[in-house]
C-alpha cells in the first residue's frame, strides 16, 4: 500500500479540478500547447476513422470487421504506469459483462509498447481487446494525441519512476486524452466523453445511457 501513496498524492495535486468559467490549464494535465493546438476530440455525428492494429494476442483488429458484429465502445488509456488508468481498467473489467450482454464490442487503444500492453493485460486480467497504437495514427485520427510537457514528464519520472517515451517504445513522449467514443454499426460516432482532465472518464452508467443511440 505504501508504494502507491506518493504517486496517488502526486496525481491529486497536479489534477485539481478546472475552475468553471476559466480556460483549461492544459499544462496542468501535461498537455503541450506551445507548438501545437490542444486536441479537441471528435464529435457525435462524425464518421469514426477506420483503423487497423494488433491486439494483445497478436490478432489483427479492424474497425470495419468489429462493426459487423455490433456497435463499439472505443476508449483510450495512457499506460500501466498511471494509477488512474489502472483503477479505470480494473473497474472496466469488473463491469464488462454488462456491456457484452448488450451486444457491444469493447476496444481500448493505448500508446504503450506491446510488451507493456501484455503486462497491463496480465496485471488487470483484461478480457477485452487492447490495441497498441504502434504508429500513433489512431490517436491522431481520433484527435486525442498530445505531446507531453517536459515538466509533466519530469514529475512522472520523479514520483512514478517512469520515462513516458520509453514506456511507449519511443524517443518522444506522446499520450492520449483518455476519451471514450461510442460508435454504431454504420461507423458513426453517437456519443463522446472527452476531458483533458484524465481523472474524468466515461462511467459505465454513462455508456449504458448513451448506447441506446447505437443499438
Amino acid at each position: 500500500m505504501k508504494q502507491f501513496f506518493i504517486p496517488l498524492l502526486f496525481l491529486f495535486f497536479i489534477s485539481l479540478p478546472v475552475l468553471s468559467g476559466q480556460d483549461i490549464n492544459y499544462p496542468k494535465f501535461g498537455i503541450e500547447t506551445l507548438n501545437a493546438p490542444a486536441p479537441l476530440g471528435l464529435k457525435p455525428g462524425d464518421k469514426a476513422p477506420a483503423f487497423t492494429g494488433y491486439d494483445q494476442n497478436g490478432k489483427q483488429i479492424q474497425l470495419k470487421k468489429i462493426l459487423e458484429s455490433g456497435p463499439i465502445v472505443l476508449f483510450f488509456y495512457r499506460g500501466k504506469w498511471c494509477p488512474v488508468c489502472s483503477k479505470y481498467l480494473n473497474d472496466y473489467q469488473d463491469s464488462l459483462s454488462i456491456l457484452l450482454d448488450m451486444g457491444v464490442n469493447v476496444v481500448a487503444i493505448t500508446p504503450e509498447s506491446i510488451e507493456n500492453v501484455e503486462q497491463t493485460v496480465k496485471l488487470h486480467n483484461l478480457s477485452f481487446t487492447v490495441v497498441y497504437d504502434c504508429q500513433e495514427q489512431i490517436m491522431k485520427d481520433y484527435n486525442v494525441m498530445f505531446s507531453v510537457t517536459k515538466d509533466y514528464q519530469d514529475q512522472v519520472m520523479k514520483y512514478l519512476t517512469v520515462d513516458i517515451a520509453k514506456n511507449n517504445g519511443r524517443d518522444v513522449a506522446h499520450l492520449p486524452v483518455p476519451a471514450t467514443y461510442i460508435i454504431n454499426r454504420e461507423g458513426i460516432i453517437v456519443a463522446v466523453q472527452f476531458d483533458p482532465d484524465y481523472n474524468k472518464r466515461a462511467s459505465v452508467k454513462w455508456m449504458i445511457q448513451n448506447l441506446a443511440a447505437a443499438l
